[in-house]
């Protein structure tokens, strides 16, 4: 269900660059929340590169998914945590941090930028790579939320059986 009125049709240009300070807060906040979750997800750009080129297509839109489902008992704890959440205002805003990745496996940020490095490294790897070029690094986050963002879909995806 849709929580926020549209604004204007999808153009191709949403997304935006996020600075390596503001992305590394937000990463640190979601891991304060999630202490055990997972913190990233990697696609190729084989994959993305054929979805992008479908024709007419302006985007990539990405959605949070689980393979388990839960019981009605886990449901209605999930519920009451969810409510205790709201209350306590510890709920915040979730947001998708991209970044290139190299062929080894390191993240596309700048070297120079100040991020708080955890050190646990048993789940955080300090690998930052550099750019072979002049050009910057880029971060982008999601400008376009579902529900809320223009173009929302309403399918099996987002939980309509339309």
């Amino acid at each position: 269900m849709e929580t926020k009125e549209r604004k204007g049709p999808i153009t191709g240009k949403e997304g935006a660059e996020i600075e390596v300070k503001v992305a590394a807060d937000w990463t640190k906040n979601h891991r304060s929340r999630n202490p055990k979750g997972i913190i990233s997800q990697f696609f190729g750009v084989e994959i993305l590169d054929r979805i992008l080129k479908q024709p007419d297509c302006l985007g990539i839109r990405i959605y949070y998914a689980n393979a388990k489902p839960l019981t009605s008992y886990q449901k209605f704890i999930i519920g009451v945590a969810n409510r205790l959440i709201k209350s306590a205002k510890a709920d915040g805003e979730v947001h998708l941090i991209l970044t290139g990745v190299t062929a080894e496996g390191m993240d596309q940020i700048p070297r120079d930028g100040k991020v708080e490095v955890a050190t646990d490294v048993k789940m955080f790897k300090t690998n930052v790579a550099t750019a072979n070029t002049a050009a910057p690094t880029v971060l982008a986050e999601q400008s376009m939320p579902c529900p809320g963002g223009a173009g929302c879909p309403q399918n099996a995806l987002t939980g309509h059986n339309n």
